[in-house]
């Protein structure tokens, strides 16, 4: 059974987790809400090293020993307060980036 949603304020946004207590990294036992919790301690920086740089997100629909699922566009139902770009690259760029990924 699910555990029930929490809401956490960050920088004057309330953002919903759904499911805070499912287990994400069985080897220690860290759950959905330990992750958010560390993205909030290790935000600023990450912000700051990734600005204004293109980036996708890693999904792990079946948890973090399934299929690995690249997201490369905003889901439907995103807040609108979410911001995106279009980020065009040449073939040989893409092909480079793909190879360091």
């Amino acid at each position: 059974m699910a555990s029930p949603a929490v809401e956490i304020e960050v920088e004057n946004r309330v953002v919903r987790v759904s499911n805070p207590d499912r287990v994400y990294f069985p080897e220690i036992g860290a759950t959905k809400l330990d992750l958010v919790e560390y993205y909030l301690a290790v935000g600023e920086g990450i912000v700051n090293a990734l600005w204004e740089r293109p980036c996708m997100l890693h999904r792990f629909p079946k948890g973090i020993e399934g299929d690995k699922v690249h997201q490369k566009r905003l889901p439907a139902g995103a807040p609108d307060w979410v911001e995106t770009v279009q980020s065009v690259l040449p073939p040989l760029e893409a092909h480079r980036r793909r190879v360091c990924a």
